[in-house]
This record gives structure tokens, C-alpha cells and sequence, in this order.
């Protein structure tokens, strides 16, 4: 097992909010699979206003921008399947 972290295979963002995609191989009955799975999240600061901190929940007003940014991974990984 690699110490590397992950990272996404694609990002989207719009202001504080945004949404990676991560790419998860497995193997099933069938052979090798790719999957993929998203994920949301919300940067803000401390007090010190340097240091960035991420948080899986939303105010009412980011949730328009995280359905689009939803939209958008979605768009994307049917895409990925498809080739």
C-alpha cells in the first residue's frame, strides 16, 4: 500500500464550495472495474484566517451551487463510463 494520498481525478469549484471526484478501481466476478464517487465540501478559515479548513455541510445559500457543481460530476463520470 502506497503512503501517497489520493487525489481526485477531477475537481469542480465555484467560490468556497466544491466537488471532487474520486476514481476507485476494484475487482469483481466479472474482472477489473472502475468506479467512481464524489464528494462535497465547504472551505472556510479559523480565526487565524490562514489556515483552510473543509466541511461536508452547507447553508441554505450554497446549496444552488453544489446541485450545479453535483450536476456537472455526474456529467463527467457517465461520460468516463461511457468510453
Amino acid at each position: 500500500m502506497s503512503d501517497e494520498k489520493q487525489k481526485p481525478v477531477k475537481q469542480y469549484r465555484r467560490g468556497a464550495v466544491g466537488v471532487s471526484i474520486w476514481r476507485r478501481e476494484t475487482t469483481t466476478p466479472e474482472g477489473q472495474q472502475v468506479f467512481y464517487n464524489a464528494t462535497a465540501s465547504r472551505a472556510f478559515t479559523r480565526d487565524d484566517g490562514k489556515t483552510f479548513e473543509y466541511s461536508d455541510s452547507f447553508g441554505t445559500d450554497d446549496l444552488p451551487t453544489v446541485a450545479a457543481l453535483l450536476n456537472l460530476a455526474f456529467t463527467w463520470i457517465v461520460t468516463q463510463q461511457s468510453k
